[in-house]
This record gives C-alpha cells, structure tokens and sequence, in this order.
C-alpha cells in the first residue's frame, strides 16, 4: 500500500488527455455536421455579409483535428495502460471498477453511485480504499 496522494497523483495522470480529446472530439463533430451540410452562405442582413464557407477549409481543419487527436491517444496510451494494469491488480474489483470509472472514463464519483445503485458516502469509501490500495510501480519516473 503507497501513500494516498502519491497513488492520486499517479492514477490522475490520464484524465487530462482524456479531457483534451473529448474536447477535440467535439469539435470534430461540429465540423463533420458543417461538412455535410450544404454550405450555402448564411444570412446575415448585412450588405455583403453572409460569408460562403469553403469545403476544402473544413476538410482542413477536420485533418488537423485528427491529427492532434492522434497524437494525443499515441501519447497518452502508455499512461492508460500503466494506470489500468495497476488497477487491475486491485483485489477488490468494486475498488477498480470505481477508480476506472473516474480516473480512465473521467466520470465523477456521484455519478458512479447512481449508476451502481451505491451511496455517494459508499462509493466515496470505496474510491478512497482503493487509492490506498493501489500498488504503482516502482520505477515509475513520472510523478
């Protein structure tokens, strides 16, 4: 058993990638939904105004977006993985379910308990055991 903030520190370490492409996600939808529009001008009411928005510079935009979304699943993958085997050496697996829930899909511990039908005062306990509990690895530089 380690020391509580130091397994916080060390499962957290995912949910900002995971955040940032959800953000991009996002964002590559609205630009899919633009994509398959017509992409008539839009009105405006001004003279002139009602800019004719360009496929090729969605499609553009759509590649970058890929791109970096990409490059942040290639980055963060070796992070998720750490995170999940050490999770998955947790003997209580209503430990793991809830620190995978909120540490890998970013979902929030009130939540977890509407979903598993628990306490928030249970689930709370729960997730705190299972921070005290986990076992990170030793050679792990990236705190």
């Amino acid at each position: 058993m380690g020391d509580f903030e130091t397994n916080k520190k060390f499962l957290r370490r995912y949910r900002p990638y995971f955040r940032q492409i959800k953000r991009l996600e996002t964002k590559l939808f609205v630009i899919d939904d633009r994509i398959e529009s017509t992409h008539s001008p839009s009105m405006t009411g001004q003279p002139g105004g009602g800019k004719r928005r360009e496929l090729a510079d969605d499609l553009i935009q759509r590649e970058e977006i890929e791109a970096r979304i990409n490059r942040l699943i290639k980055k963060s993958r070796p992070i998720k993985s750490e995170i999940t085997n050490c999770l998955d050496e947790l003997t209580n697996s209503l430990e793991a379910s809830i620190l995978e829930q909120y540490f890998i899909e970013d979902i929030q511990l009130d939540t977890i308990a509407l979903q598993m039908s628990y306490s928030f005062r249970q689930v709370k306990r729960l997730y705190g055991d299972g921070v005290k509990h986990a076992k990170i690895p030793k050679n792990c530089d990236t705190l």
